[in-house]
């Protein structure tokens, strides 16, 4: 009899058990609720400069940084440091003061939770987000190719809930300087991942794919093949496309034609293809809201026009003048304008407005910065290897952020407040016998204006240290 009850006992507990691992689903961290109990939901994606997410009271982020390029790099042991933690922001944090028997004080904040231990997330290809009840991300891919060899210059698509549960790889692409991965609404009013991917290891040629993602993901679209440059809408188009260029089919001379694709319905538009203007290049170069910025060359003659696709003719050919030379790149809306890149000098310029007669005048000179982060408003944000700083594009008054010993340049997010940045540890004492062996790239913060209430910088540690040994 007791042999009966103890099995049944057995039974029960392990029926317990299994009903607590159905209803977490196999969850890692608690869940994040609003005000009124309810689950966090995001209807529409909320972005955040690509490293990190704030989910509620909460920043998810990789604990560490390790780019996937270098010729030793070691998936498993950058996953180690480099995996998807999460802090509680909401209140002010704690850090531990007291030293361990060796005299050590570790500068962790109190409370870092690790919400997957298995994929790297401090990375150069990172692109987090939130939609729904998910976190989407990207990882370096793991899977081995037809000859046992690791490729990690692809990428893969995750998403997981923000408990850490329903982990889901959605599928890899190839990946290389030219390539975009993006998530943007549709003409349907559904999200969907837009993705421009050499199709080979050489790069020979790139094709356009969209993958619907919500509540449930679709299936991997093929929207284009041989596409030679793309302009994807964003946030405030009107128009749900992707402009892009092909080869005309003309033979007596080599044109480019241009055509647009609907991403959520596979709609093609032809934009006037270009066909009866023989020997023209044409390059999308940007796109900001519904104005696209392209690269027109006839003959010898190259020029950057715009063209708004809301009011404009059907025809990319060469009108409405936007810079005099070409090329440029990271076109973004700043200020009442535009700044962009001058791919001949690197300089930063700031085009106040559309039109032939307002010239771009230069912001910042290529040894003022090495990556543009993001704008806000009238300020664009930069970093070098040991800095970050803005400069205001109306009156050009730079301000000094950050200044450390070693930054991760160009790789941060940005929750509207705060700006957060890959950086070592810095040592906190003079002496050289005392310095550290911990080489890592943790995760910061600081406020946007560089400074806290008290007027004084307020740099802080959001990643958890490990006692070096």
């Amino acid at each position: 009899m007791k042999a009966i009850l103890k099995n049944n006992f057995i039974k029960v507990l392990l029926l317990i058990i299994c009903m607590a691992f159905i209803l977490t689903g196999c969850a890692t961290v608690s869940d994040i609720r609003n005000p009124d109990g309810s689950k966090i939901y995001f209807d529409d994606i909320v972005y955040f400069e690509g490293q990190i997410a704030v989910i509620g009271d909460y920043v998810y982020f990789g604990n560490s940084y390790t780019a996937s390029d270098g010729d030793s790099f070691d998936y498993n042991a950058a996953a180690q440091t480099g995996y998807m933690s999460r802090l509680n922001i909401g209140a002010t944090l704690q850090y531990n003061s007291e030293e361990d028997e060796d005299g050590y004080v570790n500068p962790s904040p109190i409370g870092v939770e690790q919400v997957d231990d298995e994929r790297l997330i401090g990375y150069q290809n990172q692109y987090m987000f939130a939609l729904g009840e998910y976190l989407y991300f990207t990882s370096a891919n793991t899977h081995r190719t037809s000859n046992l060899e690791n490729d990690y210059t692809q990428v893969s698509l995750f998403r997981v809930k923000f408990n850490g549960s329903g982990l889901q790889e959605i599928d890899t692409f190839r990946y290389d300087e030219n390539s975009v991965i993006t998530a943007e609404k549709g003409s349907d009013g559904n999200y969907y991942y837009i993705i421009y991917s050499p199709t080979t290891s050489e790069a020979e040629s790139y094709n356009l794919y969209s993958i619907k993602i919500g509540d449930r993901i679709g299936d991997t679209v093929t929207l284009a093949e041989d596409v030679n440059s793309v302009a994807v809408c964003d946030a405030n188009s009107t128009i749900k496309n992707v402009v892009y260029t092909i080869d005309s089919e003309r033979t007596d001379r080599e044109t480019t034609a241009v055509k647009a694709v609907d991403f959520a319905t596979g709609e093609i538009i032809d934009y006037g293809n270009n066909t009866d203007v023989v020997g023209t290049t044409t390059t999308m170069l940007g796109r900001v809201g519904d104005i696209v910025i392209y690269s027109y060359i006839q003959y010898t003659e190259d020029n950057v026009c715009y063209k708004n696709l809301v009011t404009d003719d059907k025809y990319f050919s060469g009108g409405n003048a936007f810079h005099t030379l070409s090329p440029i790149s990271n076109i973004q809306s700043a200020g009442d304008g535009y700044i962009f890149v001058s791919d001949t000098t690197s300089a930063v310029m700031y085009k106040s407005t559309l039109g032939t007669e307002v010239e771009a005048k230069r912001l910042l000179s290529s040894s003022d910065y090495t990556d543009i982060l993001f704008v806000d408003g009238d300020y664009v944000y930069y970093s070098n290897d040991t800095s970050i700083s803005r400069i205001n594009v109306i009156d050009n008054r730079v301000q000094t952020m950050v200044t450390m010993t070693s930054i991760i340049s160009g790789q941060c997010g940005y929750d509207g407040d705060y700006i957060y940045f890959y950086a070592q540890l810095e040592n906190s004492s003079s002496d050289d016998e005392d310095t550290t062996t911990d080489t890592n790239y943790y995760m910061y913060r600081v406020d946007k204006t560089g400074a806290n209430s008290d007027g004084e910088y307020a740099i802080e540690l959001l990643s958890r240290v490990e006692k070096p040994e």
